[in-house]
């Protein structure tokens, strides 16, 4: 075989692995940002919940006392909906509604609950306990936020190492399309 015709073939060859190696850097790489962007999307609504929760607790100033008188829950098919809850509000409270929805089934017939509302506007309540289910949003947007911390720790690695591969590479090549021999 002629040396031009090795040489052709070494380049066409060593082309092609430097091609591979930048394909799988941009694929590293890509991956690696869209982890980092689900990351702060996580982060992001974890702090959404929080706020939510802040903005209801800070809204819903007034409170009241009601027992409840009778308590049906919602259902669609297997799934559980909402309970609602008929309530009977202690005299002296200016709470005008009958019928509320708790998040929960904690409740029964004949015990007695506190409804924080707001004064403008009785629609908006909620009763003792009930913002606590954000509390178990915001953990599970936690545990997702650190398996997705783990993910990019390791894409991130991947892509360090994909690049050592590339410098360590272009150090046995001097560089150059050629081997050193």
């Amino acid at each position: 075989m002629s040396k031009s015709k090795y040489n052709k073939r070494l380049k066409e060859r060593i082309k092609k692995e430097k091609d591979e190696m930048k394909s799988r850097l941009k694929a590293k790489r890509i991956c690696m940002w869209m982890v980092l962007a689900f990351e702060a999307f996580v982060i992001f609504a974890q702090w959404g919940v929080d706020d939510l929760r802040r903005a209801q607790k800070a809204e819903c100033t007034a409170s009241a006392y009601a027992v409840v008188t009778d308590k049906e829950v919602v259902t669609g098919g297997n799934r559980y909906i909402k309970t609602l809850l008929t309530i009977d509000v202690d005299e002296g409270s200016d709470f005008s509604l009958d019928v509320v929805q708790c998040r929960g089934s904690d409740h029964e017939k004949g015990d007695r609950i506190r409804i924080y509302y707001d004064p403008s506007d009785h629609d908006n309540y909620y009763l003792d306990g009930d913002l606590e289910y954000m509390s178990g949003a915001r953990i599970v947007l936690i545990v997702i936020a650190v398996l997705m911390g783990i993910v990019c720790v390791c894409v991130i690695r991947a892509v360090v190492n994909e690049k050592k591969k590339q410098k360590i590479w272009r150090t046995e090549n001097n560089g150059s399309y050629y081997r050193s021999t």
